[in-house]
C-alpha cells in the first residue's frame, strides 16, 4: 500500500432505512447488482466484522472518508456508529450502503457497510444494534475513533469491547496525556487475554524503533544502550504521546524505573529515570511552527570519559537519519514511507496476535504518568 494510492471507487450510496428492516436491506444489496445497467460482476468479500465507533459528526465524516481505502485491502462487514449523547432526540436512524473498489474487467469487489446514529438515550441501544448485526463466525474488530481513550466510554465501550477480538485505538489525538495513559493502562492490565489491543501511534514509531536498533546495537556503537545519560526531543503539536511511547519503549528495553517528572508550562515536558548505571534526563520541547509528529531525538552517553551524541532526526518526507557526534561514522538514513490512518487500520485489521512489548510500554507508561509532580 502506498499513501497515493486512490482507489477506483463506485459505492452504492447510502440508503435510509427503518432499524427493524436492516438485515432485509443488507441481503437484498448482496443479491443485486449496483450499476445502473445491472450488468456489474460484484463480489462480496468479508473477512471480519469492523465496529467503528464515532462520538461526533466531524468524526463521522473523516471515518466515512476512509472506509473505502480500508475495505479494498481488508474486506469486512463495517458497522460505524454514531452516538452523541448530547443531540437532542431519542432517535435512531439507520443507513445500508456498499464501499467497493472497482477490479478492472467489469468487476467490482465490494463490502456491505451500515451506519447507525443515535442521541441522547439512544446512544445506549447502539451496542444490542451491534449485536444482531455481526456476522457469528468471523473475528470482530472494534476502532474506537474518539479523541478520548477507549474506557473513557464507560458501559458503551465495554458492551462494545465484549463482542470484540481487537481494540484499536489513536492515543495521538488525546487531549488530556496524563491522565488518558493511566485511564488507558488500567483497563488494560487485566483484559481478557485473547483482546488484542493496538495503538495506531505505536504503529506509527516502528521505523524510529527500527532505526535506533539498528544504529545503537552493541555490535556497532558499544556500550551506548547502557551509558545512556539524556535524551531530548523536539516535537509539534498534539505529538506528545508519540514521544511517550518511544520512551516507555526505550525504558522498558533498558530497564530504566522512573523516578518521577514535571510539565513546565508552554516549554517542555521532563522526566528522570534511574538505569542500571545512574540517573538518564528526558526533556521533550513542544514547537508550535512544527508539523504535528517527532523531528529530532538526540542520545548522549558516556564511555571512557568522553560524552557521545547520536542525532537521530526526519531527513525530508520518508526518511529518518542518524548523525553520529563522530567524523569516522557517516550518517545512517532509513526509509519510512508515511502511512494513512486509513493504511495503518488495514494493515493492523488482520495482526490480532497480543504484542507484548506493546503491552509492558504501556504499564510503564501508567507508571511514568503517575510519576508527574
Amino acid at each position: 500500500m502506498s499513501g497515493a494510492e486512490t482507489p477506483a471507487v463506485d459505492d452504492a450510496p447510502p440508503k435510509a432505512v427503518s432499524v427493524a428492516d436492516i438485515e432485509r436491506e443488507l441481503n437484498e444489496l448482496l443479491r443485486q447488482p449496483i450499476g445502473p445497467d445491472g450488468q456489474e460482476m460484484i463480489n462480496w468479500a468479508c473477512m471480519s466484522n469492523l465496529i467503528i465507533y464515532c462520538a461526533t459528526e466531524e468524526q463521522f465524516n473523516r471515518v466515512t472518508a476512509e472506509i473505502g481505502l480500508i475495505v479494498r485491502h481488508h474486506p469486512a462487514r463495517v458497522l460505524v456508529l454514531v452516538g452523541d449523547a448530547t443531540k437532542a432526540g431519542d432517535q435512531l436512524e439507520a443507513y445500508v450502503s456498499a464501499a467497493c473498489h472497482i477490479l478492472g474487467g467489469g468487476r467490482k469487489s465490494c463490502s456491505e457497510y451500515v451506519t447507525l446514529s443515535a442521541g441522547g438515550p439512544a446512544t445506549r441501544r447502539l451496542p444490542n444494534m451491534v449485536r444482531s448485526l455481526l456476522i457469528g463466525d468471523l473475528p470482530t474488530d472494534l476502532w474506537w475513533s474518539h479523541n478520548e481513550p477507549p474506557p473513557a466510554g464507560g458501559d458503551l465501550f465495554n458492551e462494545l469491547a465484549g463482542m470484540s477480538n481487537q481494540i484499536i485505538y489513536e492515543s495521538v489525538s488525546w487531549p488530556s496525556p496524563v491522565k488518558s495513559v493511566v485511564t488507558m493502562a488500567q483497563w488494560a492490565a487485566n483484559p481478557d487475554s485473547s483482546l488484542t489491543i493496538s495503538d495506531l501511534g505505536w504503529r506509527r514509531l516502528k521505523p524510529w524503533r527500527r532505526i535506533l536498533g539498528q544504529s545503537l546495537d552493541p555490535g556497532v556503537t558499544p556500550e551506548a544502550l547502557e551509558s545512556i545519560t539524556e535524551v531530548i526531543f523536539d516535537h509539534g503539536p498534539h505529538t506528545l504521546q508519540q514521544v511517550w511511547l518511544l520512551v516507555g519503549w526505550l525504558a522498558c528495553r533498558l530497564n530504566w524505573k522512573p523516578l518521577g517528572g514535571k510539565v513546565v508550562p508552554g516549554e517542555a515536558l521532563t522526566w528522570r529515570f534511574q538505569s542500571p548505571r545512574g540517573t538518564v534526563s528526558i526533556t521533550a520541547k513542544r514547537h508550535s511552527e512544527l508539523s504535528p509528529e517527532i523531528h529530532r531525538m538526540a542520545l548522549n552517553w558516556k564511555s571512557a570519559g568522553k560524552t557521545h551524541t547520536a542525532d537521530f532526526a526526519v531527513a525530508g518526507p520518508n526518511r529518518l537519519a542518524v548523525t553520529m557526534k563522530d567524523p569516522d561514522m557517516p550518517p545512517r538514513y532509513l526509509l519510512s514511507p508515511y502511512q494513512s490512518r486509513a493504511e495503518l487500520i488495514a494493515k493492523q485489521l488482520p495482526d490480532r496476535g497480543r504484542d507484548e512489548l506493546f503491552d509492558q510500554t504501556l504499564q510503564l507508561s501508567r507508571q511514568m504518568a503517575e510519576s508527574m509532580g
